[in-house]
């Protein structure tokens, strides 16, 4: 039992004019009520002590704890702050009676006073506090907050001293009244100033995420943050600008990485909004924030990985369709204060101000670069690989392709690369490319099967403005954007027969006028074709212009399929596996022989990409270090699993069939010996069958 401190006028008057002072001195509040704790432990028995302030609306109190009898982590630091709602605590009822009240922490429990999610409950247990005495700080009638007094043993502070206690509650007020009212003075001011040197310091940024992270760093300088994420919707731009960043453990910022799993899930936090709600901003506590953890990958990593516990959100509109979104998770404290969210709503207006005058000044340098029809033409591949690095195999059929490669890629010639689908012949007239002396200029690609007709002209030569509906400004071409260097012109064979000598006269002289324009543009270009067609056949069927495939083909490269290389699959598998368990986070090594075995008795018809996109899926079901290719079983066995070379269109089987029973019949077409009756056709059935297929009897006998 602690023993009762002698108490007399004369320490108590000391004790008031100590506290005065204070009061008149010292302008930092957690300061202040280091002081006027322990000026109150001279007079009475208590364990901890803390002072609780009200906000404008009276529905949530600021709470600061000071002990001397707390543990270790409840000292670093020895002020604590949280904000919780006055409806899970004690001090309702006070609000009505404005006297003093003692209360056990076994009956807060009892009577559910306080929430056990709340910070200061738990700390009242931890240094085994039995009860507090809560006296409300009065000034000018008003109750600006409580004063709390906690002990391990009851009665501590007897009735007789309460009126005294309620004398330093209100003196405590009027301190607390003069700091708040300084605070809001101080704060407005450095508000202003942070608002200063944040629009000077990112009215000059012309980077994007330079510019987000000066955001981030100067509103850490007003309150420090743990995380931020800012969510920008424009009317002016149709994909959301999102950049979210975590504070590092060594200090500074990071971007916190977002993804297709992972987004800034602004959907998930305005689901939680209250329907038709006006306000603007909203905090996520505890129980809330544990919520949107269930139901968000994004903030179940903050939670888990960097100790998130709650968050601030709130939105601002600032043109139609248009609105910022800002989320954040402060270092130090749970909850942001009415100051913070003050500062955190003036913000948005001004990085509102800053990014329309970012995007106006992306647009005229986009504008710019038009007007100026810059021709460079930036791709992802280009100079990514260093000559054969993505070509594999060591068979002779790929081999050959090399060297014809070495051969071809030093001079000018116009390639014509052939083979099926998949086979990689966007890699071989990439590697003619960076073998040629072109390296270091653009190699421009166009798929001829992956635009309409109507578009592929346009895209290749370029169009004037006006030159057709939809045609609002001039466009510069692929073989305008190659000049100097290489254009690669994918599935040839698919472009549109009146296209064709427009090409041909590229290739023959260099030179085509735009759509709608009428001067000649001249272009210095290297042209690589690739097709999966026989051209030759095209040739002979009228799709394709004879005088363009002999241009075309002055130098042909035939690609082998996969069948016909299939002792290069053991190189692939290995560098697919290689490649992909990096991407996908795995660490896959091996695979079966006898899986190995199985993949080359397979005929592959989808080739080297067939291969590859089913390695990636086995890389992302495979649970081990060993490839699993479970789900996909190759039925390397089956007799039935022809060659896919062999198989012929129908026309032309037919064709031959009719060939030869004429031939067996001796030119002769009706009768019992006759080519229908080895058919099993009717004579006029079979006579209509070769008019249409163009056959002749005379034919057979040449």
């Amino acid at each position: 039992m602690h023993t009762e401190k002698t108490q007399s006028s004369a320490d108590d008057l000391s004790l008031i004019l100590n506290i005065s002072e204070a009061i008149a001195t010292i302008k930092d509040r957690e300061n202040l009520y280091k002081l006027i704790f322990t000026e109150l432990q001279k007079l009475f028995n208590f364990e901890i002590a803390g002072v609780s302030i009200l906000d404008k609306d009276k529905t949530h109190l600021e709470i600061y704890m000071a002990g001397t009898y707390a543990p270790a982590e409840f000292l670093r630091p020895t002020i604590r702050r949280e904000k919780i709602p006055i409806a899970k605590t004690p001090f309702g009822n006070i609000l009505d009676t404005l006297t003093s009240v003692r209360i056990t922490t076994a009956e807060m429990l009892e009577t559910a006073h306080f929430d056990k999610d709340i910070d200061a409950i738990e700390l009242l247990h931890s240094i085994n506090i039995r009860e507090i005495t809560i006296t409300p700080m009065l000034t000018s009638g008003e109750i600006l907050g409580f004063l709390i007094i906690g002990s391990i043993e009851e009665q501590s502070i007897p009735d007789s001293r309460l009126p005294f206690l309620q004398k330093i509650a209100n003196q405590v007020a009027l301190s607390v009244k003069i700091n708040i009212a300084y605070d809001q003075v101080r704060q407005r001011e450095h508000i202003k100033n942070i608002l200063l040197l944040m629009n000077n310091a990112l009215a000059s940024q012309k980077d994007r995420d330079r510019l987000f992270y000066r955001f981030v760093e100067e509103i850490n300088n007003l309150i420090p943050l743990k995380y931020i994420g800012i969510h920008i919707k424009t009317s002016d731009h149709s994909d959301p600008i999102t950049a979210c960043f975590v504070r590092k453990k060594e200090g500074g910022f990071a971007l916190f990485p977002t993804n297709k799993n992972m987004d800034l899930p602004i959907l998930t936090l305005k689901s939680q909004l209250p329907k038709d709600s006006k306000q603007k901003s909203y905090e996520y506590l505890k129980n809330d924030f544990k919520l949107l953890c269930k139901q968000s990958t994004h903030f179940r990593v903050l939670s888990e990985q960097h100790g998130v516990e709650s968050i601030f959100f709130t939105t601002f509109s600032v043109l139609e369709s248009s609105e910022i979104n800002l989320i954040i998770a402060k270092s130090e404290l749970f909850s942001v204060f009415e100051w913070e969210a003050e500062f955190i709503n003036q913000l948005i207006p001004q990085l509102s101000f800053i990014l329309k005058n970012y995007f106006a000044f992306e647009e005229i340098n986009y504008l710019k670069k038009q007007l100026e029809q810059e021709k460079t033409y930036l791709l992802e591949e280009i100079n990514l690989t260093d000559s054969f690095q993505e070509i594999i195999g060591n068979t002779p059929g790929i081999q050959n392709v090399l060297y014809k490669i070495k051969q071809v890629a030093p001079l000018d010639a116009t390639v014509l690369i052939q083979g099926e689908t998949g086979t990689g012949k966007e890699l071989i007239a990439r590697a003619i490319h960076n073998l040629s002396l072109r390296k270091d200029q653009a190699l421009v690609k166009l798929n001829c099967a992956a635009l309409p007709a109507q578009l592929i002209e346009s895209e290749l030569f370029g169009h004037e403005k006006g030159s057709f509906t939809g045609a609002i400004e001039r466009r510069i071409g692929k073989f305008e954007l190659a000049n100097g260097g290489t254009i690669f012109l994918d599935e040839i064979g698919e472009m549109p027969y009146e296209l064709q000598s427009k090409l041909l006269r590229v290739l023959q002289e260099n030179e085509f006028e735009r759509v709608g324009g009428k001067s000649t543009i001249h272009s210095d270009v290297r042209v690589i074709a690739a097709t999966n067609r026989q051209l030759e056949k095209e040739v002979d069927e009228g799709r394709f212009r004879s005088d363009l495939f002999f241009r075309l083909n002055v130098f042909p490269v035939t690609v082998p399929p996969l069948r016909q290389r299939l002792e290069d699959i053991p190189l692939f598998v290995k560098y697919f596996m290689e490649k992909y368990s990096k991407r996908l986070g795995k660490s896959i090594s091996s695979i079966k022989k006898t899986t190995l075995d199985s993949m080359k008795d397979y005929t592959w018809p989808g080739n080297v990409r067939e291969l590859e996109h089913m390695i990636e899926r086995a890389i992302i079901v495979s649970k081990g270090s060993t490839l699993e290719l479970t789900d996909f079983v190759v039925n390397a066995n089956n007799s039935d699993n022809e060659d896919i070379a062999a198989i012929k269109p129908l026309v032309e089987v037919e064709r031959n069939a009719i060939i030869a029973a004429l031939r067996a019949a001796k030119g002769k077409v009706t009768g019992d010996d006759g080519a229908a009756a080895l058919l099993g056709l009717n004579g006029k059935t079979l006579g209509s069958k070769m008019r249409k297929l163009g056959i002749k009897r005379e034919v057979q006998f040449s």
